[in-house]
């Protein structure tokens, strides 16, 4: 590939004049891309300048729906390959952070085994029996902190079947991970990339042993059949930096996918009463879910060439920002966007899993074993209510913090 893109400095006349033409943009402040009780002055900034320059950011901000499918689409202009992607510094070089040829050399061989019917047909037997034993696990005891207790431990031993890896140590597993999100804002501070690329030598080490270990006893993994086949065309390092990735979306998507469920079905009692009285329905919940309050809620491009979008002309190294939280709730897309409607026809337009070359690879499993998840615990646990939740927070990755739930213990 050719040499990142550098970001480029603007001078502080054309920062005071770019303040002067976007002055809805200037005045956001970062806890409005952090807090979801905020999400207000987003639908006013999409309103006013839908492509605007936000200080707060260091950049331009994408709050409109159908410019946030341009930018994604845009692939010769728009890229991700620059020297300042967070995501490449905390992950590294993989699928997610790559373009063009390079791109599709490392995410072409994975992609078949994450198709509809091979998610069906190999893994949903294997998310059932495990969604049966954890949820028989909690049901006696009344209660429990969701993400801690059920939704992580689920999405990683989820990510580890279908993979083929040994993530016992959930808590170890859980604390990489979090060291990888925390190191995606842009904050200045350089503590949690430091944490983060301790957390990658670390996990490296496991996922360089589990590809060893396919190799020598082959399985029926996505792992074993990548590094078992050299027709697939990547090294051991470029098939951990692959799984490294795939693992993030698996246990950081899905964590926060059922916080953000569980969280507004209950708080949405005609909705949740929706899905009793027609479980098929819970599929298009999720969907809905996924699109109001968005686990992944900031999506980052840098532009490749000098272009336009949206009618501001743009310089190369141009820092672009995509809001899910603000394109999801655009009214031209979704009317009223922010009820929570599990019938909305169209849920699945929302932008959460991104769009374009670059949408997220796992979709197909992720949206299959968070509905067997929900049903399970919206079926299994009677009396099911919120004890604690917090708003949903987060700049890059949204949930409640802590998602404490009690239900009628099951004798």
């Amino acid at each position: 590939m050719q040499g990142l893109v550098p970001q480029i400095e603007i001078d502080e006349a054309e920062d005071a004049a770019r303040r002067a033409r976007f002055p809805t943009g200037s005045a956001l402040e970062f806890a409005d891309l952090e807090l979801d009780s905020r999400v207000g002055a987003l639908d006013r900034l999409r309103e006013a300048e839908p492509i605007s320059w936000v200080p707060a950011l260091g950049g331009w901000l994408v709050t409109s729906h159908a410019l946030a499918r341009e930018l994604l689409s845009r692939r010769d202009e728009f890229t991700v390959w620059a020297e300042p992607n967070l995501v490449r510094a905390s992950l590294g070089v993989m699928m997610l952070s790559t373009d063009g040829d390079e791109h599709a050399r490392q995410r072409r061989p994975f992609e078949e085994p994450f198709g509809v019917r091979p998610v069906r047909e190999r893994f949903a037997g294997p998310v059932k029996r495990r969604v049966d034993a954890m949820v028989g696990e909690l049901a006696p005891r009344g209660g429990c902190e969701l993400v801690e207790e059920f939704a992580a431990p689920f999405a990683i031993g989820v990510a580890g079947d279908i993979l083929g890896l040994s993530l016992d140590d959930v808590a170890r597993v859980q604390e990489f991970y979090e060291a990888f999100a925390g190191a995606m804002v842009y904050d200045g501070d350089p503590e949690p990339q430091r944490r983060a690329d301790t957390a990658r030598a670390a996990l490296d080490a496991i996922l360089l042993a589990e590809v060893e270990r396919s190799r020598a006893r082959p399985d029926n993994s996505i792992t074993s059949a990548v590094a078992n086949d050299p027709a697939r065309g990547l090294s051991d390092e470029e098939i951990v930096a692959q799984l490294r990735v795939i693992l993030f979306g698996a246990i950081e998507t899905v964590e926060s996918t059922l916080a953000n469920a569980v969280l507004l079905l209950l708080t949405n009692p005609e909705a949740l009463a929706a899905v009793r009285a027609d479980p098929a329905l819970m599929g298009n919940a999720i969907e809905e879910g996924m699109r109001l309050i968005p686990p992944v809620a900031f999506i980052e491009r840098w532009t490749a060439v000098p272009c336009e979008l949206g009618g501001v002309d743009l310089g190369a190294g141009e820092f672009l920002g995509l809001s899910t939280v603000a394109a999801n709730r655009d009214p031209a897309v979704f009317p009223a966007p922010a009820h929570f409607d599990v019938r909305r026809g169209n849920a699945r337009h929302h932008l959460t899993l991104s769009h374009g070359h670059h949408h997220c690879l796992g979709f197909n499993l992720g949206r299959m074993q968070c509905q067997v998840a929900l049903t399970a615990l919206f079926e299994e646990l009677p009396g099911l209510e919120i004890a604690d939740a917090p708003e949903p927070t987060g700049f890059a990755f949204r949930r409640p913090a802590t998602l404490e739930l009690r239900w009628a213990e099951v004798v």
